[in-house]
């Protein structure tokens, strides 16, 4: 059985472990799993020296995970190491369906707008300026993940 003072703990961990990492599913998964995994451990230790303190038992599984920040620190080589084996092959897949969709995408959306004014906007120049703007929201978006 655990008590509220180990859950309180817990559940302080893991806040301040989440405030540290991106905001994902993944992460929720990890969040919850290593919480399964303190829980495990509590009850481990809990068995193994029952006569213990539940607050010095909880203290030493976080302490043997580390801290926060080499918990967040951790997350982030392992993060950085999978967007690095990410191959050339995939990414020019990636842009190329990226293109190619933006493209479908204008075509439609300037045929829509013509039709809709009734010719008051030529295709052509609909097509144009749409596509200028997928070219700009394709560089902002590389600005903002750090991808140019």
């Amino acid at each position: 059985m655990i008590d509220e003072e180990v859950k309180q703990i817990v559940e302080e961990f893991i806040k301040k472990t989440s405030r540290l990492l991106p905001d994902n599913f993944e992460t929720e998964d990890l969040l919850e799993d290593l919480k399964s995994h303190i829980y495990e451990g509590f009850k481990h230790k809990q068995q193994i020296r029952p006569s213990e303190s539940p607050d010095l038992l909880v203290q030493e599984i976080l302490k043997e995970l580390g801290t926060p920040e080499e918990i967040a620190e951790e997350y982030g080589q392992e993060r950085v190491q999978d967007v690095n084996t990410e191959k050339d092959d995939d990414r020019f897949q990636y842009y190329l369906v990226r293109l190619v969709a933006a493209f479908i995408v204008a075509v439609i959306a300037a045929w829509v707008v013509s039709s809709v004014t009734e010719g008051a906007v030529e295709f052509y120049f609909a097509v144009i300026v749409l596509m200028g703007f997928a070219v700009i929201e394709w560089f902002v978006r590389a600005k903002q993940t750090g991808e140019s």
